[in-house]
């Protein structure tokens, strides 16, 4: 009688442990279906690299690059295997801590996330509250 309490417990709990637990490792689409980012851990934080462009080159051919970056000297780098998220720690029900790198604008924004299921929700903020910011979608690629 025990076991079975004990078993029926375990099944009823792990849907809330996955809920927690989600990791956020792999390859995700941004929802404009413009990149495709891969999120990887280093050590005890998360980062993620540009893999996948929709447009990888620019009008002659020429790999697309960081032209809006405010360092000159780092205008020149290639767009693909550009690391746009950066030092994202895992916590209980997400991930914070870290910042996110917009290429489009040349700008770094504060940066949190949080895995529900296939879908990824980036926040980047002005904040470290991430009050003062957007979310974004990013759907699993597989």
């Amino acid at each position: 009688m025990v076991k079975k309490v004990i078993l029926g417990a375990i099944f009823m709990l792990a849907p809330l442990t996955a809920l927690f637990a989600q990791d956020v490792v792999g390859k995700w689409k941004l929802s404009d279906g413009s990149a495709i980012v891969e999120v990887y851990q280093d050590g005890g934080v998360y980062n993620g690299k540009i893999v996948w462009l929709k447009n990888p080159t620019k009008a002659d051919g020429s790999p697309a690059v960081d032209q809006n970056n405010p360092d000159a000297k780092l205008r020149s780098r290639q767009l693909i295997g550009l690391n746009m998220l950066s030092d994202l720690k895992k916590g209980e029900k997400e991930y914070s801590g870290g910042s996110i790198y917009d290429p489009g604008n040349g700008k770094t924004y504060n940066c949190s996330m949080k895995v529900e299921g296939d879908l990824l929700k980036v926040r980047g903020s002005l904040d470290k509250r991430g009050l003062l910011g957007r979310t974004m979608d990013w759907f699993r690629v597989k």
